[in-house]
C-alpha cells in the first residue's frame, strides 16, 4: 500500500503527462487508487478529471467509487436515500463532505448524460441533506433548471 503522499504524487505526475499517453495514464491512475491507504481524495480528483475530459463513463465510475468508500468509512447505509442530516452530523465532517460531493458529482454526470429524471433523485436528496449548500449543489440545481 502506498502512503497517501506517494499516491498523490503519482497522481499529480500522471495527470501532468496524461496527454502524451492516456492509456498508460489510465492504468497508473487505477494502480494509484488501488494502492492508496485512503483512496477517497484520489477518487474525487479523478471524477473531476475524467468529467473535464468528457469521459463520463470513467467519471461516473470514480464518483461511484468515492460514494462507496465514503459509505464504508462513515458506516452509512449503502442506499443514500436512507441518509439523514442527523446521521451525517455524526460522521467525520471530511468524510461526510466527500459523500455529499460524490452524490453531487453523480447528479452532475447523470444530468450531462441527458438523464434529468435520474439526476433529480440525487439533487432532491442533496437539498434535504445540505440545505446550507456546503457541497455547492445549487450550481447543479441551476443547470438542471436550465435544461
Amino acid at each position: 500500500m502506498l502512503p497517501d503522499e506517494a499516491a498523490e504524487a503519482l497522481l499529480r505526475q500522471t495527470l501532468a503527462s496524461y496527454a502524451a499517453d492516456p492509456i498508460q495514464g489510465d492504468f497508473i491512475l487505477q494502480v494509484a487508487c488501488a494502492q492508496a491507504a485512503d483512496p477517497l481524495p484520489l477518487y474525487r480528483t479523478l471524477y473531476k478529471f475524467y468529467n473535464r475530459q468528457r469521459r463520463f463513463d470513467l467519471a461516473m465510475d470514480f464518483a461511484q467509487r468515492a460514494l462507496a468508500e465514503a459509505v464504508r468509512q462513515a458506516n452509512l447505509p449503502a442506499d443514500y436515500s436512507a441518509w439523514t442530516r442527523d446521521r451525517l452530523a455524526e460522521v467525520d465532517p471530511l468524510v461526510a463532505s466527500q459523500a455529499l460531493l460524490a452524490l453531487k458529482a453523480q447528479a452532475f454526470i447523470t444530468l450531462r448524460g441527458g438523464d434529468e429524471t435520474g439526476a433529480s433523485g440525487f439533487l432532491e436528496k442533496l437539498r434535504e441533506l445540505d440545505p446550507e449548500d456546503g457541497s455547492g449543489v445549487s450550481v447543479v440545481l441551476a443547470l438542471a433548471a436550465a435544461v
